[in-house]
């Protein structure tokens, strides 16, 4: 599992640990500089398994940001989530000319990203080229 598949696992699993989606982890997780030390210490972690990976981020986060985000809805489809991700945000960089790190930025802080975290808006369950395609025109402004 490379950095970017790592910190994907991480958001996923998170949200559906906690209720929330992608999109919500993920901008607590920058916030709270997580995305960095999970980068940083992705050699010592990649290898927990997923129980003591949510433990650790738990205890890294204090529990206190539930109470700063809307409650959403639980999420189902992480592990789905956590697979095809990756592969959205190597498009996006390829395409873009960018980082992983910056293209997973830009995915998850874009409508496109928030819509693929929520599991009502159907975008779930869709290919990792048909959300891309999304990404791409809402980039472009079509």
């Amino acid at each position: 599992m490379n950095i970017i598949s790592f910190i994907t696992f991480c958001i996923e699993h998170y949200a559906k640990h906690t209720g929330k989606t992608g999109d919500v982890v993920y901008q607590l997780f920058k916030r709270e500089k997580l995305i960095e030390m999970l980068e940083n210490d992705y050699d010592d972690l990649h290898g927990m398994g997923t129980e003591y990976l949510m433990q650790f981020i738990d205890e890294y986060l204090d529990n206190e940001f539930c109470e700063q985000y809307d409650k959403n809805k639980s999420c189902d489809h992480s592990n789905i989530r956590s697979i095809i991700v990756p592969n959205i945000v190597n498009m996006i960089s390829e395409k873009y000319h960018i980082t992983e790190m910056e293209a997973m930025d830009k995915f998850y802080t874009s409508a496109t990203g928030g819509s693929y975290a929520d599991d009502e808006t159907g975008l779930c369950g869709q290919s990792a080229l048909f959300v891309f395609g999304l990404f791409c025109e809402e980039q472009e402004g079509i």
